[in-house]
């Protein structure tokens, strides 16, 4: 919903751009994934900035005044790596790990537990197949209809890798026995949706908050690029929600 919202809004902001302007590029490009990016450095005395060149995989090639890569910090080495090696090298330090969501949907009287909060985490040391649950109906309005519930369940991350091998299927059946001990949930769900995220939590590490301080300062020694995500100062989407604005607020400052 949220991207969903984003793309919308971007689209008419490019529309009322390109009205009157048939050779206007702006708005989203669709099927055109960014296979490399290259920096154009302008003659010192033409008080002119550099220029950033876009290649995509459907041959074009976008040019910009300034780059935000809000990418995975791995996707971000692979495009920077020729026009910065030690910047991609910091950037390729970070690790990811992939996880699992498994969304139940139940009617409310099949839930004996009151659902008297938003969620629980599971230790480790519990050696249970997942490792957290949120109540998605109780935290979030409109997530299920009256006399319904929603449950979201997370599995795998940097301690169970192997969780995100399994089928659809056994993750299903692994996570109700879970719920069943912890929930008292003995009915099937009405549905369950499995969604595999791969790579997609970056693991802060000892020594990360070293790692953060180098990547910006050689970003700091590249005209107009800035870099927003979640592989740098919080996993959420409140922290991508702030590192997205500082970065666009860092963009429309630029003269």
């Amino acid at each position: 919903v949220l991207t969903d919202k984003l793309a919308q809004c971007i689209s008419e902001f490019a529309a009322d751009l390109s009205r009157g302007a048939s050779d206007n590029e702006s708005g989203i490009q669709l099927k055109a994934p960014v296979e490399s990016i290259t920096l154009v450095p302008r003659p010192a005395d033409s008080g002119e900035h550099p220029e950033w060149r876009i290649h995509t995989g459907n041959g074009r090639t976008l040019e910009a005044d300034a780059v935000c890569l809000a990418l995975p910090a791995y996707s971000s080495a692979r495009l920077i790596r020729g026009v910065h090696q030690k910047l991609a090298s910091e950037l390729d330090e970070i690790s990811y790990a992939s996880s699992v969501t498994i969304n139940l949907a139940y009617k409310r009287d099949d839930i004996p537990h009151p659902l008297n909060g938003f969620g629980f985490v599971v230790p480790f040391i519990e050696k249970r197949s997942l490792i957290a649950c949120t109540f998605s109906s109780v935290k979030f309005a409109g997530r299920a209809p009256q006399g319904y519930a929603l449950l979201r369940v997370f599995a795998g991350g940097a301690l169970q890798p192997e969780m995100f091998q399994l089928s659809e299927d056994e993750l299903v059946r692994r996570v109700r026995g879970d719920l069943r001990d912890l929930l008292a949930i003995e009915r099937t769900p009405l549905f369950a949706e499995v969604s595999k995220w791969k790579q997609s939590m970056p693991q802060y590490h000892v020594g990360h908050l070293e790692r953060v301080r180098r990547i910006e300062a050689c970003v700091a020694g590249l005209p107009r690029l800035v870099l927003a995500g979640n592989a740098y100062s919080g996993l959420g989407i409140p922290d991508c929600i702030r590192s997205g604005e500082a970065a666009a607020d860092f963009l429309a400052a630029l003269d």
